[in-house]
């Protein structure tokens, strides 16, 4: 397991998603990323937000209250999308190795969010970004695919990007 903190490894860009001050990521997944990262574009660049995070650590402490939290928000916020609240508030191997990950997309220069109000942004407004960037989201998604990851099926996962490294 590699553990990196925020800044550029190898040319990856590493951006820890809070309360996180490093990403743990496998070193089969780590290598992967950098085959995906050489296959870009130039103007494109990977930024690894989110790894393994242990259940028992302060961090997957945290991230259980927060998704706790976050739940209760989103049943009514968004009464209609109560089937994605396991997809979306479930750990999603994160607790289980460092094969399970999210990564983000910067384009020349500047990092894409998709997600500006994480996973409570409205599916329009989704779809709205994923359109407007969807050649860039394309070439990733694709290249991601093409060295063993599979992107998670849920519209907003995908857009976080999270990805599990099949072996």
């Amino acid at each position: 397991m590699l553990s990196w903190p925020k800044g550029k490894h190898d040319g990856l860009k590493v951006i820890p998603h809070w309360p996180s001050k490093q990403v743990c990521i496998s070193e089969m997944a780590w290598e992967r990323l950098l085959i995906v990262q050489s296959q870009l574009p130039e103007s494109i660049c990977l930024i690894v937000t989110r790894g393994y995070e242990p259940s028992a650590s302060r961090v997957g402490i945290s991230r259980k209250l927060f998704r706790a939290i976050g739940i209760y928000f989103f049943r009514h916020a968004y009464k209609f999308r109560r089937d994605e609240l396991e997809a979306i508030f479930g750990t999603n191997g994160h607790d289980v190795d460092g094969n399970h990950i999210d990564v983000s997309v910067a384009l020349n220069g500047r990092r894409l969010r998709f997600l500006p109000l994480g996973v409570f942004t409205p599916l329009t407004w989704q779809n709205q970004r994923s359109q407007k960037y969807t050649t860039a989201l394309h070439e990733v998604k694709t290249a991601l695919v093409d060295q063993g990851f599979c992107i998670h099926k849920n519209m907003t996962e995908s857009l976080q990007i999270h990805c599990d490294l099949v072996l």
